[in-house]
């Protein structure tokens, strides 16, 4: 981490595995990271204090955890995709508990993040022919809209505030 002007770096996690992914909780009090412990392409989610310290693994008994992660904004959960290959889900984790609940069933999803608001989950999936679409969806995981249709890829669906 280093200051905004880019003085001061200072290292907050000195391990050995490989962190792909790393967000921050809404009220910058904690650190949210996607860490690999062994299994090849797969991660298990973290959570440390912004200074560092008070590692926690939240993510017990999600397999197939995958490289992305998003935080509700009010900081209670944590969006991952995890699952068999070819065939992730989207979940949110509960951030104090570590417990999980499936929003997607089926389509192979990926990129999950909460509108500015918590209200939506915008994330893309395979579930149109094996096409990258855009999908939306209710933070609880229900009315899910397919936003885009076209052979390109669409990937890393990002909200404006």
């Amino acid at each position: 981490m280093v200051n905004a002007d880019g003085l001061n770096p200072h290292q907050l996690y000195a391990g050995t595995d490989t962190i792909v992914a790393v967000a921050w909780s809404p009220d910058g009090e904690r650190i949210a990271y996607a860490m690999s412990v062994g299994i090849p392409q797969e991660y298990e989610i973290f959570t440390m204090d912004s200074n560092g310290k008070n590692h926690v693994r939240i993510s017990q008994g999600l397999q197939g955890i995958g490289g992305s992660l998003d935080w509700s904004p009010d900081g209670k959960y944590i969006l991952v995709y995890a699952g068999a290959f070819a065939d992730k889900n989207i979940f949110k984790i509960e951030a104090a508990t570590g417990a999980y609940i499936q929003l997607t069933d089926g389509g192979n999803n990926a990129g999950a993040v909460y509108s500015p608001d918590g209200k939506y989950i915008v994330f893309n999936s395979l579930r149109n022919d094996d096409q990258a679409d855009l999908y939306i969806m209710r933070s609880n995981g229900e009315n899910q809209v397919q936003l885009t249709n076209h052979p390109e890829p669409d990937w890393g669906a990002q909200w404006t505030p």
